[in-house]
């Protein structure tokens, strides 16, 4: 299989995949003009303006036009009859080079995509193919992260509800696309943590309100999800206990993993070591258990974050030492070899309260916020760099923020360094909040989503994928996921109409 990380950095992005060898000069000038309309994004534009049918070299003819349409995602009427798309688009591989189709297809969006594999067998068979949803993302990974949505959650509770939604990452912060998740949490007033994102994947845990044992990784592109076994460990193996996660992917094997570390509760409420230590793994589908021999490391029970970078996953974590009560420091999980690694903080964040530390990923470079409170008893962030691994003296405080008081939480950066902020709305409920976008340049803020419960806003970096739309994933479709199109047809009473058509439930695609 192919390797992400590879074909990331391998890849030359637009214009990467080889283009057909036909030996025609007028199919090679279509093709490229034919790949230039399917990359403007809007799919029903590149089909109206480039007219894929120009990808045979300029043919007129009407099955050409027609199979052009249906790549494009919308219909047209021939002689007044209703367009066979599904044979229209089987015969179009008769005079169009399988390079070229791929080309095609590799600048769909996702949405178009998923519609795509309706049309015949062998576009269902290619697009849910791993070397074709391998290929896709590493082509998405080329492209600016400015041009991938970004991600926010928040709960309320009245109405109780979950709300994730996907925002155009440009200064208006747009509301791209709402979305609907797949774990439901035991009760109503209850939601779950948001482990990490990576590569459209989103891993929640419903660990916050008592021990239910659920995980899932979804992926809201193409409404599939993995809901991961009971792991070994749990309250009837070991009684009270928690535990902390980390989600990544291991490259090599190009499989992705959740590596889960879980504390038994010893005497006087201390973590007895060493911990727990399991592995899930999509590939093999289960859990299996890791040596955690030697790790004497603790987290902050509720509060504690991860991100993944360069085939590891990172925490911010404590070890008690003699002599004082515990020492800080990054704890790191490599996802191939399966093993852990320690790394030092910079000396001012060693003793601090653990609680006080937030790890995140920024401009592909790890960083930490430290809360503090400043001289105007104003709550502040110092915001922490660490340009090359291993290499403490490699720790620089980028700046301080002062998050003008109150219950503030630091959510993340953008590439501009503006700050996301979770701000209470001053009402008696400081439980309550607004998503804000703050300028520490200018002073002033921007309204991102009003009104949640403070410490359920999250943002993230999201990119769109086709992972899991392959059978071996074992990934499952929810909520019907019904897939709809619009069929133009002549009626000879009643003159020209349109109807609705449910084609299939997307999780009849991966049968």
């Amino acid at each position: 299989m192919m390797d992400y990380t590879s074909a990331a950095y391998n890849s030359t992005g637009s214009g990467a995949y080889p283009s057909a060898a036909t030996g025609d000069p007028a199919a090679s000038s279509a093709s490229a003009e034919g790949a230039h309309a399917a990359s403007g994004g809007d799919l029903n534009s590149a089909g109206q303006e480039g007219q894929i049918s120009a990808l045979s070299g300029g043919s007129t003819d009407e099955n050409a036009t027609a199979a052009g349409n249906t790549a494009a995602g919308y219909n047209s009427s021939l002689n007044g009859n209703v367009v066979n798309e599904a044979g229209n688009a089987a015969k179009m591989a008769d005079f169009i080079p399988q390079e070229i189709i791929l080309q095609i297809l590799h600048r769909l969006p996702i949405k178009t995509l998923v519609k795509c594999t309706l049309v015949c067998k062998s576009w269902q068979s290619l697009i849910t193919g791993s070397d074709f949803i391998n290929s896709h993302l590493a082509k998405t990974l080329c492209k600016p992260i400015t041009s991938q949505p970004l991600l926010t959650r928040h709960f309320t509770e009245s109405p109780n509800k979950e709300h994730y939604i996907l925002h155009l990452n440009r200064e208006s912060l747009d509301i791209y696309q709402t979305l609907k998740s797949p774990l439901k949490p035991r009760t109503d007033d209850a939601y779950p943590r948001i482990v990490g994102t990576l590569h459209g994947l989103i891993c929640l845990s419903d660990d916050l309100f008592g021990y239910t044992n659920r995980i899932v990784l979804w992926n809201p592109s193409v409404r599939r999800y993995v809901e991961l076994p009971t792991p070994n460990i749990t309250f009837r193996e070991i009684g009270p206990y928690y535990f902390t996660l980390g989600f990544g992917l291991d490259a090599k094997k190009n499989d992705y993993k959740v590596v889960r570390l879980a504390y038994a509760e010893g005497s006087n409420y201390s973590d007895v070591y060493p911990p727990y230590v399991e592995v899930f793994s999509v590939e093999e589908k289960g859990w299996r258990m890791i040596s955690g021999e030697g790790l004497e490391c603790s987290f902050s029970e509720r509060w504690w974050s991860q991100f993944f970078l360069n085939g590891r996953v990172y925490w911010i974590a404590y070890e008690k030492k003699m002599g004082r009560d515990a020492e800080n420091l990054v704890l790191s999980f490599d996802m191939e070899d399966e093993k852990f690694e320690k790394m030092m903080l910079p000396e001012s964040l060693v003793d601090v309260n653990p609680t006080g530390l937030f790890i995140s990923l920024t401009k592909g470079m790890l960083r930490v916020y430290e809360y503090y409170v400043g001289e105007a008893n104003n709550r502040c962030v110092n915001v922490w760099v660490r340009t090359e691994y291993g290499d403490l003296k490699s720790w620089s405080k980028l700046y301080s923020i002062d998050l003008l008081g109150g219950r503030q939480r630091v959510l993340g950066l953008t590439e501009k360094d503006e700050v996301f902020v979770a701000k209470p709305e001053g009402r008696m409920r400081d439980s309550y909040a607004d998503l804000l976008l703050y300028d520490p340049k200018s002073g002033q803020t921007k309204l991102v989503q009003p009104h949640g419960i403070i410490d359920t806003f999250s943002v993230a970096d999201y990119t769109a994928s086709l992972v899991f739309l392959n059978k071996e994933s074992g990934a499952t479709s929810y909520d019907g996921a019904k897939i709809e199109r619009k069929q133009k047809y002549v009626n000879p009473e009643s003159g020209e109409g349109t109807s609705n058509l449910v084609l299939e439930e997307d999780r009849s695609i991966i049968r």
